[in-house]
Parts: C-alpha cells; structure tokens; sequence
C-alpha cells in the first residue's frame, strides 16, 4: 500500500511541476509515461489487475488535477483583489478610460 502512496504522490509532483513550466498540451505527453510506469512499478511489487488499475488510474487523476490547480495558482497571482476594493482600476482598464476633461 505504501508504494501505492508514493506513486499517487510522485504524480501530484509531476502534475504541479508540469502547470508551472508547460501548457495543458503537455498533459498529452506525460500521462502515458506516468500510467507506463506505475504499471511497471505495480507490476514490480506483484499488485493485482484490480488494484494496478485504480492506483494507476488515481495517479492520472491526481495529476491533471495537480497540473490545473499549479496553472490556475500561476496564472492567478497577477489578478489582485486590490483593483477592485480601493476603486482604482488596474492596469488594463485605466487605458481604456477616456479622459472626461474636454
């Protein structure tokens, strides 16, 4: 069980550090060799076809839900919450702002 575990783990690290670097395409790639080799490690440890199954399928969960949690964190740091609480715009809409002085 405890290989289990570790497997589950190791996938949620390859998830997060595939959201920091890559785009979702990557997924693509790194699914197949996450399920090849917990098959292979599975097989190793002599799991059965039931149990292979579900760990290797918990990893493939484990790590695309790891992969968008890691991209929506990158992605969100810039959106402040700040813009909206003081009234300021950010950045973006303060060129879209037409001057009212005429």
């Amino acid at each position: 069980m405890t290989i289990a575990l570790v497997l589950i783990v190791a996938s949620a690290l390859v998830g997060i550090a595939t959201g920091c670097v890559f785009r979702v395409w990557a997924l693509v790639v790194i699914s197949p060799l996450i399920a090849i080799f917990s098959a292979i490690i599975l097989r190793a440890y002599e799991f059965g076809m039931m149990a292979g199954v579900l760990v290797i399928a918990g990893c493939l969960a484990v790590c695309q839900l790891a992969y968008f949690a890691a991209a929506y964190v990158l992605h969100t740091r810039h959106a402040s919450s700040h813009d909206e609480i003081d009234g300021e715009p950010g950045q973006a809409s303060k060129q879209k702002i037409r001057s009212q002085h005429k």
